[in-house]
């Protein structure tokens, strides 16, 4: 059969330009729905899955406000915390937390994902600014620590201070809370009122008070008022932890001998409450007239000079067992302890002459 023949009797069919031109629109609609698609799958990932952080520096400390969410979204980005993008409002409309933001003051310091810097704003991680407070501090002077740190003001403090419900159980003579603030470390949230500060450092101190101190105190014929009165001595005398009972030994048997305490803080402290101290104690301080001065008065002063620490307290409730009547500064943040008026004044030639 000849090759004319064969092509007579399968002739090429023709080919259909429709079929290919719908395919070509297929393909291309196809591009139209995936590639958009595939990179908004990419910039999740980006935004949900890769920590980010966009702020200059090792960490960023950002104020979110009670706001609306758009508002704290966008001082997220503005700081660097989230990335840019529409991303956010979805998310938390998604997982139903745009109403769980909580307002504060927030540490960022590594790089987060989205999701977990929303987590942190959940669960309101905010920051707290630790402010240690010594042993032996005026209450004037407690504040100021807190003032410096940004928290309340002289005004707020001060009529916190003259609150005495707080503590008028334990002490129904304290015309202020003198003695009462715990010296301590406390973990504060930006923006803490004073009101709640000062129940912090009362209820500290509070805390101390169990059955056992309780009666010690009465045993020894002292009310709360006064042990921590005879702390407050204590503590502003000497800084060593092994000297308070030594101190306290002292003071407990000058006061049973009926003796003057002589305690130079509570001349210090009948000056300051005067504006009259200059740095140093004079001879006609020592004739200061004032309850507080303790070479003038025999006793106790009326009340706390500073405000104790737990051990003060307690060696003003556990005095060592002594018949030391007198101590001197040996000028190196110690003391030597006598007996005798000659051993003392012995010791004040070498220490103090």
């Amino acid at each position: 059969m000849s090759r004319r023949e064969v092509s007579r009797r399968n002739p090429p069919k023709p080919r259909s330009r429709g079929g290919s031109g719908v395919k070509t629109f297929l393909t291309f609609l196809g591009i139209l729905v995936w590639v958009p698609l595939v990179m908004g799958l990419v910039l999740y990932y980006l935004w949900a899955e890769v920590p980010y952080r966009g702020y200059p520096g090792p960490s960023i400390i950002v104020e979110v406000p009670q706001g609306s969410v758009q508002e704290i979204l966008t001082l997220l980005q503005e700081k660097g915390v989230l990335r840019k993008g529409s991303f956010g409002r979805v998310y938390l409309a998604l997982t139903r937390r745009a109403a769980k933001l909580q307002a504060g003051e927030y540490l960022f310091d590594e790089p987060l994902t989205a999701p977990q810097v929303f987590r942190k704003l959940v669960r309101g991680e905010i920051l707290y600014h630790r402010v240690t407070v010594p042993e032996g501090l005026r209450s004037g002077q407690i504040f100021n620590v807190f003032i410096k740190e940004g928290f309340g003001s002289e005004a707020e403090f001060q009529r916190e201070f003259l609150n005495v419900s707080r503590i008028s159980d334990l002490d129904p003579e304290a015309a202020d809370l003198e003695g009462y603030l715990f010296p301590d470390t406390y973990a504060l949230p930006r923006g803490t009122p004073a009101a709640k500060i000062v129940d912090q450092m009362v209820q500290s101190h509070r805390l101390l008070w169990g059955a056992e101190w309780l009666r010690a105190g009465r045993e020894q014929g002292f009310n709360v008022r006064q042990i921590v009165t005879l702390a407050s001595l204590i503590e502003k005398e000497t800084g060593q932890g092994d000297e308070r009972v030594l101190i306290s030994s002292v003071f407990h048997n000058r006061l049973s001998e009926g003796m003057k305490l002589q305690c130079d803080p509570t001349i210090i402290y009948a000056l300051v409450m005067r504006n009259r101290y200059r740095g140093v104690i004079t001879r006609s301080d020592l004739r200061l007239d004032s309850r507080y001065n303790t070479y003038a008065y025999g006793g106790l002063p009326p009340g706390p000079i500073a405000n104790p620490g737990r051990e003060a307290i307690q060696a003003a409730l556990f005095p060592e067992r002594t018949e030391y009547l007198f101590f001197v500064s040996m000028n190196n943040g110690r003391h030597t302890f006598s007996t005798t008026l000659r051993e003392h004044n012995q010791a004040v030639d070498r220490y103090q002459r």
